[in-house]
């Protein structure tokens, strides 16, 4: 894996020379003044740009008192009860500067793909007969590494190997794949957070011949299925907020836009800006 997840007085955090931050995905509420100290020495430590965090409404006014800023909000993402927050600081204040033409690309995804959602009309398409959708096994392993391999050929340090899935398995992730003709064309890496009552798509991989088909949507429209089976209230993603397709493809499917983080993940060869879309079940 080519983040370290460790965790700091009961909090998981993730950290890497990768995406150059610390992020911080699950917090011990009861231990929040003690984590944001270690938080920062850690990231001076490593002479990272950023520290994210993503917390309940009751952390808010500590992250805020330590100069932490609200970048996007999810309702309902605990238990569909309590509002989650991913706030940021910025110890490189660079790390902050989007020059004006990717800002004008992120505002133009971004309101062309919150024009897409409708969410009076049933987003359900049926999928193809060729097509098979199924979750992903240890034995589906070797062809998910295979499609990574190919799908982030230019990412050096993607996950596309064998052993990367198995680590992931063990912390809670799962796999699910779309196939036409038996050859495996996408995949979503998952994580379902069950004491928190929700579900992250963590990643998708495509095909590369096949991009531009929005194959995703049929992946996406059998993901919220799940949420009855993993007994979940809400889903979240990420996507590439200069990317078109993934954030229309969920504002077609009713999940609602919560923000945008700032340069926050290194993509094959930039700093690239998320944004954050949510779907609570009704």
């Amino acid at each position: 894996m080519f983040e370290t997840i460790e965790t700091i007085e009961g909090a998981t955090i993730y950290h890497g020379e990768i995406h150059n931050r610390v992020y911080l995905s699950e917090i011990n509420s009861a231990k929040i003044d003690a984590i944001l100290p270690k938080m920062t020495e850690l990231a001076k430590r490593k002479k990272y740009d950023k520290i994210l965090g993503l917390v309940p409404e009751n952390a808010i006014t500590h992250f805020k008192s330590s100069g932490y800023t609200i970048e996007a909000k999810i309702p309902g993402l605990y238990n569909g009860k309590t509002t989650g927050y991913f706030l940021a600081d910025y110890l490189n204040k660079n790390r902050l500067q989007c020059d004006e033409k990717q800002l004008k690309t992120i505002e133009t995804v971004k309101r062309i793909a919150m024009a897409a959602n409708k969410p009076n009309e049933n987003p359900h398409m049926g999928i193809p007969k060729d097509y098979t959708i199924r979750k992903l096994w240890k034995k589906d392993f070797s062809s998910l590494a295979t499609l990574h391999e190919m799908a982030y050929k230019y990412h050096p340090k993607h996950i596309k190997k064998v052993h990367d899935f198995e680590g992931l398995e063990e912390m809670d992730h799962q796999f699910h794949g779309l196939f036409v003709n038996d050859e495996l064309l996408v995949s979503a890496i998952l994580r379902v957070h069950t004491t928190e009552a929700n579900l992250e798509i963590v990643d998708f991989a495509t095909h590369p011949d096949y991009r531009g088909q929005n194959l995703s949507y049929y992946l996406v429209q059998e993901i919220k299925k799940l949420m009855n089976v993993e007994n979940c209230t809400t889903i979240y993603a990420l996507a590439r907020a200069t990317s078109y397709g993934l954030n229309i493809t969920y504002s077609k499917h009713g999940f609602k836009f919560a923000g945008t983080l700032t340069n926050n993940a290194f993509v094959r060869d930039a700093m690239e800006s998320m944004n954050v879309w949510y779907y609570n079940r009704h």
